[in-house]
């Protein structure tokens, strides 16, 4: 991930060098950016209990509580004692998935939870995309196309609208492979699709009559 710096002028937080005319200040390394964000994601979305959090139930927790249970109670706590308010803040802000959301003092990841945590979000339906991608490996190819996509141990199934992102997904997996979502289709059978991030669309179930072609990167 690329470095974050804060601006000497205004204080923002930015991935370029430069702003408000002046060399900004380095904030965060591109190495501490992505092991935060990471471990943000784990303890947002899987195991809030591992760093003595608990999430309310659309999901928020008090960000001082987040560092606090990061610097604290995280049982690899000793690798994080740099993290801050500001930290988490940037972080969240410059997500270039919109993972998280910030509202006041409380955070929340903004998908991607364990279906046990029971959390309820409230997304916004989509209705402006006809097709969407998701990435799977190749050896799970046969039984989705049986059986569908399914959320397994997730609260949503997640589609994207950006073809890079559904190939990274599918690399983590194995030989990648893109199946192309039809969500007039989806819809029609009574599947909603709702936007969850800045990239990220979730749906409750995706039949195999709504995959409409395979691709392999």
């Amino acid at each position: 991930m690329r470095p974050i710096y804060r601006c000497r002028v205004c204080g923002t937080f930015t991935e370029e060098p430069t702003h408000c005319g002046k060399p900004a200040q380095l904030f965060m390394t591109g190495e501490q950016r992505e092991r935060l964000s990471k471990l943000m994601s784990a303890l947002l979305r899987h195991i809030p209990e591992q760093a003595g959090l608990k999430l309310d139930p659309e999901g928020f927790v008090n960000i001082d509580e987040l560092v606090k249970g990061i610097r604290e109670r995280w049982r690899n706590r000793d690798l994080y004692r740099w993290v801050t308010r500001d930290h988490i803040i940037a972080v969240a802000q410059l997500d270039p998935k919109g993972r998280f959301e910030i509202c006041g003092d409380k955070i929340r990841a903004r998908y991607g939870h364990s279906a046990r945590l029971k959390v309820q979000i409230q997304y916004e339906e989509d209705r402006e995309h006809r097709y969407l991608y998701h990435g799977t490996a190749e050896h799970l190819l046969s039984q989705i196309l049986r059986e569908g996509l399914k959320p397994m141990r997730r609260q949503w199934v997640h589609l994207t609208d950006r073809l890079e992102d559904a190939i990274e997904v599918g690399r983590r997996r194995g030989r990648p492979v893109i199946l192309v979502i039809d969500t007039e289709i989806l819809r029609k059978l009574g599947h909603r699709v709702f936007r969850a991030g800045k990239t990220v669309y979730v749906t409750d179930y995706v039949p195999p009559q709504a995959i409409t072609k395979i691709l392999k990167p």
